[in-house]
């Protein structure tokens, strides 16, 4: 897992093996310091996602959530989105534990999300929340999601952002810098792996630059959401 802060992005199979092993470690414990760095919010924004995600996919095909992490999203699904059919994916083996063990998850599969697994134009969507820092080529990502979508099909993407106004920006980076590892402390998680993800942070692109990237490889940008104060953004595009 320190390993995180000497390889770089380039090095994918290095980086993903890295970052599946950090994740491993936290597993147990990542859903409840996200509930208390995010003060309950992370909900909601990931309501505000099915919310999107409901206003362009087609329920007679599955969506995919990648980097499904505990399985929030897909036992959010159950009850505000009923009719869709969730395949929850991560690299993590033990997310997908606690996902399947837990209920919130029907369906599990351990994948890579820059090479995804299936046949082109299969899925109706493609989700994820708090994972796109981790990826190691967006762009490859963002291909492969166009691939296996059916034409119409939608992504819909959470994660944090940096705010441009610049004192919401420092007075975030100091909470995070505070809040992580007491929320790490509190609940026996490793704190090396919430300082990567502090640092991560600063991997994500900004949203112009994120929309930019999805028009490239081939989406029509519908919504751009930006939530709490700037710190949080969902991307929400379409395959034409």
């Amino acid at each position: 897992m320190d390993k995180l802060t000497q390889i770089k992005k380039s090095d994918a199979d290095e980086w993903r093996k890295n970052v599946e092993d950090m994740f491993q470690e936290i597993a147990d414990t990542y859903e409840k310091i996200n509930t208390f760095i995010s003060m309950g919010m992370d909900k909601g924004w990931r309501l505000k996602l099915l919310k999107r995600l409901k206003q362009y996919y087609d329920p007679s095909h599955p969506v995919l959530d990648i980097g499904c992490g505990p399985g929030s999203l897909s036992a959010l699904s159950k009850k505000h989105l009923p009719e869709a059919r969730f395949l929850s994916s991560d690299i993590c083996p033990r997310f997908l534990e606690i996902a399947a063990n837990s209920g919130n998850a029907q369906e599990v599969l351990r994948l890579s999300a820059s090479d995804l697994p299936f046949k082109n134009e299969c899925t109706s969507a493609v989700t994820s929340a708090f994972v796109l820092r981790n990826l190691p080529d967006l762009e490859r990502f963002y291909k492969e999601c166009h691939r296996i979508l059916r034409p119409g099909g939608v992504i819909s993407m959470l994660d944090l952002t940096q705010p441009k106004f610049k004192p919401i920006s420092f007075f975030h980076s100091l909470y995070m810098a505070l809040a992580l590892p007491l929320g790490a402390k509190i609940y026996g998680s490793r704190l090396e792996a919430y300082e990567y993800l502090d640092r991560s942070i600063k991997n994500c692109l900004a949203p112009e630059e994120m929309n930019a990237l999805l028009k490239k490889c081939g989406f029509t940008v519908k919504h751009t959401d930006s939530l709490c104060m700037g710190t949080v953004t969902i991307y929400t595009a379409v395959k034409e």
